[in-house]
């Protein structure tokens, strides 16, 4: 067997030895002292707007009752120079909306950039990345960006993703293609999303349209928004978010995780305290201990999103 595939090989079996002892893993991390997270967050996710221009018929939205808005540059600002500061390389401008609604996301990229972030990057639906914008990001230096575009043609598109125009996020697409190259540019890269819906077709169509077009094609299965889409999960094994992850809302509150849409777990306030400040406080340890002991906070004990991840990720906590 070749090295990669020997590789690969002792990956699964690692990965399904950690799952089928997920109990002795939460009491280790719980006797070790893990509910204090050793290394500061990998990611610090920002989210620029949690206003959307779609509604799509996965996505719980008509269940999101926090308030709605536009982070505003000041507050934006000092979480970058914060993340800056710690050494963190890794910011991303979305989290629950559209990020292009905010008419100032050009110039936060920008920002980002300017203070040596090494990775900015973003999901977006595509539909309002006129020529204007794709130049701006690109010059202002945007690393990746993630397409949502989720099928192969136009009905299957508009009747999941309500209020889009599938032509016109194709032609926004083929445009951000063009000017990057225009422009020499390797950056952003390109990630365009499936999401798998029981229609093997139209993931092979679209898998075969792009593959030679995008710089990588993400084909993802549904999740259940943290048990908001259904209330069950069989997930035992624990979840990197709160350990690995900072999210941030866009009036400044810092919530569980990117799944905690609606703000339900607050674990501190950047216009009140910083980063350092918060991420090892009681209320983020309390979570962690809770989610080793019991399956977490409510949010958590019915989400399924951990069976996504490696669980090697506890690696990075040793």
């Amino acid at each position: 067997m070749p090295r990669t595939g020997l590789k690969a090989a002792a990956r699964r079996l690692a990965e399904s030895a950690l799952r089928n002892n997920a109990k002795p893993v939460r009491r280790l991390l719980l006797a070790t002292g893990r509910d204090r997270a050793p290394v500061l967050p990998e990611i610090v996710q920002i989210e620029s707007t949690n206003i959307c221009n779609a509604k799509c018929v996965f996505c719980p939205r008509d269940d999101m009752h926090r308030r709605q808005g536009v982070m505003n540059f000041d507050l934006f600002r000092k979480i970058v120079d914060e993340c800056a500061e710690l050494g963190i390389t890794h910011v991303r401008v979305h989290n629950y909306g559209e990020p292009f609604l905010d008419r100032h996301l050009t110039d936060k990229v920008r920002y980002a950039k300017e203070k040596g972030i090494k990775e900015v990057g973003m999901i977006s639906n595509g539909s309002l990345i006129t020529e204007r914008v794709a130049r701006g990001m690109i010059e202002a230096g945007l690393d990746a960006i993630n397409i949502s575009i989720d099928a192969s043609g136009k009905d299957v598109f508009e009747s999941t993703r309500v209020g889009l125009n599938y032509d016109k996020v194709i032609a926004n697409v083929e445009r951000l293609i063009r000017i990057r190259a225009e422009l020499g540019r390797r950056r952003p890269k390109l990630i365009l999303s499936f999401v798998r819906q029981n229609n093997s077709t139209d993931e092979q169509a679209f898998i075969e349209h792009w593959r030679n077009i995008a710089d990588k094609i993400h084909i993802t299965d549904l999740h259940n928004w943290a048990g908001t889409l259904n209330t069950g999960s069989d997930v035992n094994y624990p979840c990197y978010r709160p350990w690995l992850t900072f999210t941030v809302l866009w009036d400044g509150r810092v919530s569980l995780c990117c799944a905690d849409f609606d703000g339900r777990t607050i674990l501190g306030d950047l216009n009140h305290s910083s980063i350092q400040e918060i991420w090892n406080a009681e209320p983020y340890r309390l979570a962690r201990r809770q989610h080793l002991e019991s399956g977490g906070p409510d949010i958590c004990r019915a989400c399924d999103l951990p069976r996504k991840d490696s669980p090697l990720w506890i690696t990075k906590l040793a």
